[in-house]
């Protein structure tokens, strides 16, 4: 009997019941996936309403569910979430001054990045223009050095 009972109660946490969102129309109920998929959960690291388990993002659902249920604008309801939540809760955030370098950071490095390699090939193309060529004494003894390796190395092969 004492097995039993812990089979029941372990078996109700592992079919612990997700809400169902019905919708009077498939437009409703599109919007509904949408704000799940492009709204941030404020409680976890980098994951959207949908794929989070949080207590928290279960009651933005929720709240999104009645929200869409009363006719409320889709501009109503961000512009709700962002007064809650802050630019946070969006993964595109609006274009201002304190997300400035979210949006311009990117572009910045790999500018800076670009500056970086231009330089770097230009300091090379100018080495190497400068690069002495050898003088004649320098080729003839460059030649010599050669010759006598050649002459060595020949020696070596010949039992």
């Amino acid at each position: 009997m004492r097995l039993l009972c812990v089979f029941l109660m372990f078996l109700g946490l592992v079919c612990q019941a997700e809400p169902v969102y019905e919708f009077d129309n498939p437009v409703d109920r599109a919007r509904f996936q949408q704000f799940n998929e492009e709204l941030r959960c404020p409680q976890c690291q980098n994951q959207n309403l949908a794929g989070s388990d949080s207590l928290v993002s279960e009651t933005l659902r929720e709240d999104l569910y009645e929200q869409i249920l009363a006719g409320r604008s889709d501009k109503e309801i961000i512009d709700d979430m962002v007064r809650r939540y802050g630019d946070y809760i969006l993964y595109r955030p609006p274009f201002d001054a304190s997300t400035a370098v979210l949006w311009l950071g990117p572009f910045g490095l790999l500018l800076i990045g670009g500056t970086v390699l231009l330089l770097m090939v230009r300091r090379r193309a100018r080495q190497t223009a400068q690069d002495p060529e050898l003088s004649a004494a320098e080729q003839a003894r460059l030649q010599r050095l050669l010759d006598e390796h050649d002459t060595q190395a020949a020696s070596r092969e010949q039992p």
